[in-house]
């Protein structure tokens, strides 16, 4: 695996990787057949659904499921495009916000 995944290895079945229409590529884990389950519904879905950045990290949050992602946070990238670090930190920070994750 690349540096920038961090997913623990032990158990995991399979990493899916979100990448269409999104402004960061997500990566999702599957530790059980049930995870597995839901990002092969999810990956059905996606195109149909038009899930963003932000709906997709709340559905894994939702189900419960291991998701990071996977933009190299690193001196040249940020220098090369400082709007897109900063969109970056603040979509982490709301999703951070709990009631987000109640609605």
């Amino acid at each position: 695996m690349n540096k920038i995944i961090k997913f623990k290895r032990d158990g995991l079945i399979n990493l899916h990787f979100f990448m269409e229409n999104m402004n960061y590529t997500i990566v999702a884990a599957s530790y059980n057949e049930w995870e597995e389950q839901q990002l092969s519904y999810l990956e059905c879905d996606f195109s149909s659904k038009n899930f963003t950045t932000m709906s997709l990290c709340l559905w894994c949050i939702r189900h419960h499921i291991q998701y990071q992602f996977v933009y190299p946070v690193t001196i040249v990238s940020i220098f090369k495009n400082p709007y897109k670090y900063i969109k970056f930190l603040e979509l982490k920070r709301k999703l951070k916000e709990p009631e987000l994750l109640m609605m």
